[in-house]
């Protein structure tokens, strides 16, 4: 008797246990937790963005311009304020794994002093979405990565991330920027 009693309590076990693996995924879509879908869309959109190659030619320019941006000392994160800058760039070269770019101008404003960009190269992917390159702006020299955000409306955004040093001052910079070409 005691070895019958075990069977249907194992049984019934079992398939409690069962059912709640397969009420659980119902129960959680279910949740009253309001979801953001606009966000949702966004990182699912990111995912497919970009999908097909992008036509630049040689020669043709492209404008990164900051809307809104701050800056820090390297090293001092509590030392930071407002920054904003431009880059002017052109394709130098299309190749099948990306487009070799020079700069060809802008400027850039950290810490209250406006730095002139005079000169540097960069380089695209294939889909638009990474640039990353190099420069001189007077006495200081940076590094930069644009990440492409896409288009809201009818306008390019990215983000521009900028890494300056002029002599022994460091800066980072992050710009929000519209991209045109």
């Amino acid at each position: 008797m005691n070895t019958k009693k075990i069977a249907i309590a194992s049984t019934v076990g079992a398939f409690a246990v069962m059912a709640l693996l397969f009420a659980y995924p119902a129960m959680a879509s279910s949740s009253n937790t309001p979801q953001n879908t606009n966000l949702q869309q966004l990182l699912v959109r990111s995912a497919y963005m970009n999908s097909k190659p992008i036509q630049l030619s040689n020669g043709q320019s492209i404008a990164l311009t900051s809307v809104a941006g701050g800056y820090w000392v390297i090293g001092d994160r509590d030392s930071n304020g407002t920054a904003s800058g431009s880059l002017t760039l052109q394709v130098s070269s299309a190749l099948t794994g990306g487009y070799v770019l020079s700069i060809t101008g802008g400027s850039l404003t950290v810490n209250g002093t406006t730095y002139a960009v005079s000169g540097g190269s960069a380089m695209l992917g294939p889909y638009g979405v990474y640039m990353v390159g190099n420069g001189q702006a007077g006495t200081a020299q940076f590094l930069f990565l644009d990440r492409d955000l896409g288009r809201f409306g009818n306008a390019s955004y990215g983000v521009l991330r900028v890494d300056l040093k002029d002599g022994a001052s460091e800066f980072g910079a992050r710009l929000l920027v519209s991209i045109s070409a």
